[in-house]
């Protein structure tokens, strides 16, 4: 795909003021961006991985080396574990840049919530992402079993019970149902985060993260903000 002269210029002007906004300390360690900037960061990626721009950041030897001394990630994903949902390259981001959180479902169970808390407070990432994706087959599953009144196999049944929720909600909504229950899904854990005690609702509250939930299109490759 061609991008004109404009677009490559603004996008180079966006990574530019984006990079320059990123200090380094003592260490040579990047220091957290604001959530803003992170969140410009992750939209300006996606915009580069749709357009087929990608730059693969952050994928150098000394990259490597230099984390190797420990990570500043600018924001922590919690994304589903489908494997066409990568954040690192729906996102264009290198090493050391995302702290993700991969589960089927894009759940938020105490194992999830406990890992963003470690993000949050000992890593200082400002911003979290809850990335559910369309035709997602954990939805999915959750949705064939509350309208069969089954269970799901296996271990399988605790991620089905946590979407459920947002199965029964789409049940009254207008619309295609499994759209729904997916949107429906991300809002959930959106909320559960924030209202998560004891660390990630009081920094919600304090401005010192942020949380945003977004749905990944499998045929397009955008991300889109709720």
């Amino acid at each position: 795909m061609r991008i004109s002269r404009h677009h490559f210029l603004a996008g180079a002007g966006m990574v530019g003021a984006l990079v320059a906004s990123r200090s380094v300390n003592a260490a040579g360690m990047e220091t957290q961006a604001s959530a803003d900037i992170a969140l410009a960061e992750l939209i300006a990626g996606n915009r580069r991985f749709v357009s087929g721009a990608m730059q693969h950041p952050n994928a150098s030897d000394e990259r490597r080396a230099k984390l190797a001394a420990g990570q500043s990630p600018i924001a922590a994903v919690l994304s589903c574990s489908d494997s066409r949902v990568p954040p690192e390259i729906v996102f264009d981001q290198g090493l050391g840049d995302l702290f993700v959180v991969r589960v089927a479902g894009n759940i938020a169970s105490p194992a999830e919530i406990g890992s963003l808390e470690y993000a949050v407070e000992h890593l200082h990432v400002p911003l979290i992402v809850v990335l559910g994706h369309d035709k997602c087959g954990a939805v999915a599953a959750a949705l064939e079993a509350v309208e069969s009144g089954g269970t799901a196999p296996g271990h399988v049944g605790v991620i089905v019970d946590a979407i459920k929720p947002a199965v029964l909600t789409a049940r009254k909504q207008t619309g295609d149902l499994l759209a729904n229950a997916i949107r429906n899904n991300v809002g959930l854990v959106d909320r559960q985060l924030r209202d998560s005690q004891p660390l990630l609702a009081p920094a919600a509250a304090a401005s010192k993260l942020k949380i945003a939930a977004a749905v990944y299109s499998l045929t397009s490759g955008a991300v889109t903000y709720l």
